[in-house]
């Protein structure tokens, strides 16, 4: 008798296992995956002297030659290419904000950042030959608002604001903010 009880039992346990395995199995199951990527700014662009803004006719921008940053500069902003993201700011200096791609200017969404550097290349060695008598539009670069350039010691004044349409370092109308 004793050995029915216990069999019962087992059978009474393995019944109510089974229900709860079945309840659990029916009762349907909802997932959700959230992922946050913070990006965060990139490390800051540190340069000794206002960068030179040469500009390049073919992708319609001017790109800073001379310092080991991808910045480039139209619609009156600063954009800076660094780890496979792009930021822009109002200066060379920063602060960065990061930019989805969709939202940039079309000139930088159209062309691959190797494009971007091999036309900065090329105008670059002209500028290298040619040296003063440069005759492509050009510009030192400005480095935002509240970054003090140190190392500017030649009174010029010169920012995106007043960039050369002729080629006149800076000296014509400009594109850039009034």
């Amino acid at each position: 008798m004793r050995r029915g009880i216990t069999r019962v039992a087992l059978n009474g346990f393995a019944l109510l296992l089974g229900l709860i395995l079945i309840q659990t199995l029916a009762t349907p199951a909802f997932a959700e995956v959230n992922i946050n990527v913070n990006i965060g700014p990139p490390p800051p662009v540190v340069v000794h002297e206002r960068p030179t803004m040469l500009y390049l006719a073919e992708p319609g921008m001017f790109v800073a030659v001379g310092v080991p940053y991808d910045i480039y500069f139209l619609s009156g902003r600063y954009y800076y290419y660094h780890g496979d993201n792009w930021f822009w700011a109002s200066g060379y200096g920063g602060p960065w904000v990061v930019v989805q791609r969709k939202s940039l200017p079309p000139g930088l969404q159209k062309y691959k950042v190797v494009q971007l550097r091999d036309f900065r290349e090329r105008e670059y060695r002209v500028y290298k030959v040619q040296g003063p008598n440069f005759k492509g539009q050009h510009f030192s670069g400005d480095p935002g608002k509240g970054k003090h350039d140190n190392d500017d010691n030649q009174g010029n004044n010169n920012s995106q604001g007043n960039q050369g349409d002729k080629g006149n370092k800076g000296n014509g109308r400009g594109r850039g903010r009034g």
